[in-house]
């Protein structure tokens, strides 16, 4: 296989740490859970949930995406210290705040100059006694100082939803949050871009006198259903076709979409990453074909082809919980938590490099981040060459490995095994479109390092018109 890109980076060159009392200058990309990402004075910078006993924010920070040094904490002082107005707010609702447990963190930069860190302080974990907070800090890896909390939630199931995993974007001047974990749906509320508070200033202490409806309080709900956490929006401007690709003459026209991504079902080994897009900022995510559910970004997989494999090191293994980040110099990378069968319990930081089919959907590159971007695809790059591949199904709750012989043949035909079973066409700069057994698959061509390979090479990301993804990659 040639390699084509330049300077990609083996992001498999260590063995995951499976020792929870390793020390924290071999951490790495171990023990990351619930990542966001900033660019802060030439360097990437993770903030993540601590696991295991380590209940505060974690920080680590990279030059390059793959590898990756811890730095330490956001609040050296101590979280009751750091954030007692946020517990006594809890404690008004009936919460025992006994965890001391922060969980889900976004970080960016605010108008002010500094770095604004939106947390969330959990009481006890099933229960939706939480509180969404705002700290800021001079420095990226300074300590923070809590501003305000935002929303405070306490009650039984269904009553109210559940103040944590908030995340950041904006739609032009306006600033939104969503936030929700299993409780009450996701919901949005709009920001104050000057400040990074409530744009509608409403406090805890009036919702609790009954002042403010819980609508007003709460926000509005952007998807009902209680099985996601863990949201995060994109907005872009992306090239969408919606005729037939194989049959009719392909005119892109550009679309304003917003992406919504959400984790949802067990926290363990069903854990996936679902996909919604709308047109709008704060509804029609859910307008078919996505539905209350999404349609599935990712779930358990791995290149492997079978479980005794033992030529690829790195499965991928209940990921969620992910950020949509553009770098510097316009590569969308997706970064998220990931288990592995061979790391147990333990959460690792993973980066993969997405883009957007012909549909306006995200598709996510199936492989760890090397350093490569997206770029034109020529033919001769993929006809004729064979694949590896995976088609992720339904379920969640299972491994899915890898089948061989995938072949785009020069002729438009797709074979499996020297058998026809479809068409193939390359369009665009990358766009890729395939039918599989009558299925439509819609994806981008995208360089990648091949771990099975150990170099460079094509992957192929589509998701099927029936909403669940197929993975490829270029094989010898």
């Amino acid at each position: 296989m040639e390699e084509k890109e330049e300077n990609l980076k083996d992001p498999c060159f260590a063995p995951l740490l499976t020792k929870d009392d390793a020390p924290v200058s071999e951490w790495g990309i171990f023990g990351a859970h619930d990542p966001s990402m900033i660019f802060a004075d030439g360097m990437y910078y993770v903030f993540s949930t601590g696991t295991y006993g380590r209940n505060y924010y974690q920080i680590r920070k990279s030059e390059d995406l793959i590898r990756w040094e811890y730095v330490g904490q956001a609040f050296e002082r101590g979280i009751r210290a750091s954030l007692s107005p946020v517990l006594s707010e809890m404690e008004a609702c009936g919460a025992r705040c006994r965890n001391d447990t922060l969980w889900a963190p976004d970080i960016v930069r605010g108008a002010d100059g500094k770095y604004w860190l939106y947390g969330c302080y959990s009481a006890e974990f099933g229960k939706n006694h939480s509180g969404i907070f705002l700290a800021k800090s001079e420095r990226v890896d300074g300590e923070y100082s809590l501003v305000s909390p935002l929303v405070t939630t306490g009650g039984k199931w269904g009553e109210t939803p559940n103040a944590i995993d908030a995340q950041i974007f904006y739609d032009g001047r306006k600033m939104y949050m969503t936030y929700g974990s299993f409780f009450g749906g996701i919901r949005i509320l709009e920001l104050d871009p000057l400040t990074g508070l409530r744009k509608d200033g409403f406090t805890f202490s009036r919702h609790r006198a009954g002042e403010i409806s819980d609508e007003e309080y709460y926000g509005k709900v952007l998807i009902a259903s209680d099985d996601q956490e863990g949201s995060v929006v994109a907005v872009k401007e992306v090239p969408v076709f919606s005729g037939d690709v194989f049959r009719e003459e392909i005119k892109l026209r550009k679309v304003r979409l917003f992406s919504l991504i959400t984790s949802a079902d067990s926290l363990f080994t069903k854990y996936n990453m679902r996909l919604f897009t709308s047109t709008e900022a704060e509804q029609g995510y859910t307008r078919p074909p996505y539905g209350a559910h999404g349609v599935k970004l990712s779930s358990s997989f791995s290149w492997k082809r079978d479980a005794d494999d033992l030529s690829v090191g790195y499965d991928f293994f209940a990921p969620g919980h992910c950020d949509l980040f553009e770098t510097p110099d316009g590569r969308d990378v997706i970064v998220y938590h990931d288990r592995t069968p061979s790391g147990g319990k333990f959460h690792y930081l993973f980066v993969s490099l997405y883009a957007y089919n012909v549909r306006g959907e995200i598709v996510m590159s199936p492989n760890r981040y090397a350093g490569e971007r997206l770029r034109p695809i020529g033919f001769e790059e993929l006809a004729g060459q064979k694949f590896d591949y995976i088609a992720l199904g339904e379920e969640n709750d299972k491994t899915v490995y890898a089948k061989q012989g995938l072949e785009f043949q020069k002729n438009g035909i797709l074979a499996i095994g020297g058998k026809v079973r479809g068409e193939w066409k390359l369009y665009g700069e990358y766009f890729v479109s395939f039918t599989l057994d009558g299925q439509i698959y819609h994806g981008a061509a995208m360089p990648a390092w091949i771990e099975r390979e150990h170099c460079g090479g094509i992957t192929v990301s589509a998701r099927g018109e029936n909403g669940l993804p197929f993975f490829l990659n270029q094989a010898r």
